[in-house]
């Protein structure tokens, strides 16, 4: 496009260069019509075929002046370029017997220009000039007399109702000026002012898009004779237009007013000393019926490459709104301090300050930022004033995750330092606001292949539990109501990331003073965790929860086939029941124990990694308390059925206090077994052995309680048999992790069977050492004795 009106202005500047010699003929009183069929002739020798429709006319007073009716221009194979109704052309007398070629006069009307390119990309204005330049390569002697430069100077011009069309049919695009207009007075080519305007309907169409625009140029420029310098003073454009495609239309309106510095001798070089643009609307409406309004849109500035920092100022209203949401408006305001460097390279925006509110809420950004284009460089120290993200959020349709804390993001902010290039990304800084807390760290991202990431956080305090949704309310009754799903079917079928962890490149470390989550309290809480070639490590995970000291060791490792993870930790003096509670809502089992476990488990997915759980759990507590379980009352009730005795169950405590506990739980795909559990209840001493189901949720333990004679008297039940002392007496203690209750332990009644079988055998044993001793006596008879006690295996 930017060659074809190039070649446009030569045909132009051609025409206007053939009727001035034809104007020079005036000054010797010839009729400049019988020139005709000679300019006809120098017109072809530039590639042109011309055609002079009407007869050439002449004044002499007040300037030589000559008239053109009707004339048009085509190339050597008749494809016409352009044409016009009339055309004037005056020159100074005095000039022209100088040999200067002083042009006071310039006039156009109806031309009508029509540049195509074909299917080949070759543009029908290609062959101008052609036959001139095979005469060129003819060497030539020089005329010292015709040395001297040609002086132009036009006192006036005008192009009106003027029509320009671009048919680019290799492209698809059209463009098309209609209602041209030109007009300018004492155009000169040697630094001085002069005014020009400019009026035109543009419209442009390609496959996928239209647009149509009006424009109206007013200013006042000044050339070099090289036309390579130029200089807009007082520049008032008006411009308005439409644009369609398929995802939408827009249309926009401006005023803008500029004074312009554009040199383009050796390479470009600008400036905008002024540039106001003033009373400024857009609109877009998308196809999916979303729309955005900007009006009042101002713009107040300068922008000097190479020169001093200006200011700039920006300021207008927006209004956005779809079919799914009410219209959101708000004001914007922008303002900066710019510098630009003379080669386009760096730029500088200091004070920089924007504005806006959204929902009668207030965003306020500030800062600095510098940056270079070549090599690609950035720097930028912003602030966030504290603002209410929800309220924000709500405004704009954004549909935010529903928290337990009402206030949750309420207060967000936040400073940032950071710098980069082609080759990394550096927070050296950055400090923010999230309601209570206070946020510190740093953070690097590498952007080659490896996408290196390190990163250091710092948080005074957080309750996490509050950006949480809550935990849903359940009726009272709804524990023994309503069965909860157990087994693998409970557990969604969650696959790991594996893609996303075997590209992590990752160091990080957390630290926080304080931390709540899952309703558990936390203290000096530092997490590390480190992730590359598909291998996540913590190590380590550490803090205070209750005061208790923990620590926690992990590894996944992503890249087999099925994910391999392994944990190790510990914590001592753990209150095991408060931990439970508000983390788990349990209450069955209450106290303080030394924890220590090392696990292993294998899986893509969080219901497999379950499944495969191995490892062993020891605890070693000095007391622990299990709640709606009651041993002493299991062991009680085995005693009065046995002694035939009635058993009161009521007014027995809803617990069992353990003493002394160390209990080892060794897992196996995901079932823990009890391998070792010692104990006490009052006086009874206990051990026993199960499994605790972790894929189903549920346990099943027998304890097996002994009850040696010198304690007896400190139960709350009464032994009247030695049957019932100094043995185990099993209690079995099964149920859902949801159903646990005061019928969750029951003795094992099966003991009453052994103790009367054994009691029988002790009846038959008597009798028989009665009747070998009144039969055989003597040494015979404990011989018989031993025969008989070896037979029945006492």
């Amino acid at each position: 496009m930017g060659r074809a009106i190039k070649y446009l202005i030569i045909t132009l500047v051609s025409v206007v260069l053939i009727a001035v010699l034809a104007a020079a003929s005036l000054a010797f009183w010839i009729d400049p019509n019988i020139f005709k069929d000679d300019i006809e002739k120098l017109a072809a020798e530039q590639g042109l075929i011309l055609h002079l429709d009407g007869d050439l006319s002449w004044q002499v007073f007040p300037n030589i002046q000559i008239v053109i009716n009707g004339a048009s221009l085509a190339t050597s194979d008749k494809v016409e370029l352009m044409s016009f109704d009339t055309a004037q052309l005056s020159v100074a007398l005095m000039p022209l017997l100088n040999k200067d070629i002083v042009v006071q006069g310039i006039g156009l009307d109806s031309v009508k220009a029509n540049l195509v390119v074909d299917e080949q990309g070759v543009g029908n204005w290609t062959k101008i000039g052609k036959a001139s330049d095979d005469k060129a390569q003819k060497p030539e002697a020089k005329d010292e007399g015709s040395s001297k430069a040609l002086e132009l100077a036009i006192a006036k011009l005008s192009l009106s109702n003027s029509h320009v069309i671009y048919n680019d049919k290799q492209t698809g695009q059209y463009v098309e000026l209609s209602a041209l207009s030109l007009n300018g007075e004492n155009i000169q080519l040697n630094n001085t002012a002069f005014p020009l305007s400019l009026e035109s309907d543009v419209k442009f169409e390609d496959e996928t898009q239209t647009l149509n625009a009006k424009l109206k140029l007013t200013s006042t420029i000044t050339v070099n004779q090289d036309i390579n310098h130029f200089i807009i003073k007082d520049g008032d454009l008006a411009l308005s237009l439409d644009h369609k495609n398929e995802l939408g239309t827009a249309s926009a309106s401006t005023e803008l007013r500029l004074d312009a510095d554009v040199n383009i001798a050796d390479g470009v070089v600008w400036s905008l000393p002024t540039l106001d643009i003033s009373d400024t609307s857009l609109s877009y409406a998308a196809t999916d019926g979303s729309n955005i309004e900007i009006s009042a849109l101002n713009f107040k500035g300068s922008v000097i490459p190479g020169g001093e920092a200006s200011e700039l100022a920006i300021n207008g209203k927006l209004r956005y709104g779809n079919a799914s949401q009410k219209p959101i408006e708000t004001d914007l305001s922008l303002s900066t301090l710019l510098s630009i460097d003379a080669k386009l390279n760096a730029i500088k925006a200091q004070k920089l300050a924007l504005r806006t509110s959204i929902g009668g809420e207030t965003i306020d950004l500030s800062g600095d930022i510098k940056a270079t284009i070549s090599p690609l460089d950035y720097q930028a120290k912003l602030t966030l004033a504290n603002t209410n993200v929800k309220k924000i959020a709500n405004s704009l349709g954004i549909e935010l995750p529903v928290m337990a804390e009402p206030s949750a993001l309420n207060k967000v902010g936040t400073t940032i330092s950071l710098n980069g290039n082609d080759k990394r990304i550096v927070i050296s800084e950055l400090q923010a606001t999230l309601d209570e807390s206070t946020i510190k760290g740093n953070a690097s991202v590498d952007l080659d292949k490896n996408q290196a990431m390190k990163l250091a956080v710092n948080i005074d305090k957080i309750n996490v539990d509050n950006y949480l949704p809550p935990p849903p309310e359940e009726p009272k009754t709804a524990k023994t109501e309503t069965p909860a799903a157990s087994g693998p079917a409970a557990d969604t079928e969650i696959p790991l990331p594996r893609e996303m962890l075997n590209k992590l490149n990752v160091d990080a470390k957390l630290q926080i003073a304080e931390l709540t989550a899952n309703n558990l309290p936390f203290k000096n809480i530092l997490l590390h965790v480190i992730a590359k070639d598909g291998v996540t490590a913590v190590s380590p995970l550490s803090g205070l929860v209750y005061d208790s000291p923990f620590k926690l060791d992990a590894q996944l490792d992503t890249r087999p086939t099925a994910a391999r993870m392994l944990m190790r930790g510990n914590s001592t003096q753990l209150p095991i029941g408060k931990v439970l509670k508000d983390a788990a809502a349990i209450d069955e089992l209450s106290g303080i124990s030394d924890v220590t476990f090392n696990l292993t488990t294998s899986g893509n997915s969080v219901a497999s990694l379950k499944k495969h759980l191995d490892g062993n759990i020891e605890l070693s507590a000095q007391k622990l308390r299990l709640s709606n379980m009651n041993i002493e009352k299991a062991f009680c009730q085995l005693v009065a059925k046995f002694q035939q005795e009635t058993f009161d169950p009521t007014n027995w405590p809803l617990y069992s206090d353990l003493n002394d506990t160390v209990t080892k739980i060794v897992i196996k795909d995901g079932i823990a077994r009890i391998e070792k559990l010692n104990s006490g209840v009052t006086k009874l001493a206990l051990s026993g052995n199960g499994k605790i189901d972790l894929n189903e949720d549920s346990f099943d333990v027998v304890i097996n309680t002994r009850l040696a004679q010198a304690d007896q008297n400190a139960m709350a039940c009464k032994i009247n048999n030695d049957k019932l002392l100094n043995r185990d007496i099993p209690i079995r203690c099964r149920a859902a992790f949801d159903k646990v209750g005061a019928t969750s332990c029951l003795p094992d009644f099966r003991v009453i069977e052994d103790i009367a079988k054994e009691k029988a055998k002790d009846k038959i044993d008597e009798k028989a050492k009665e009747l070998i001793d009144k039969k055989m006596g003597g040494e015979k008879g404990e011989a018989a004795k031993q025969i008989f006690n070896q037979f029945f295996k006492k």
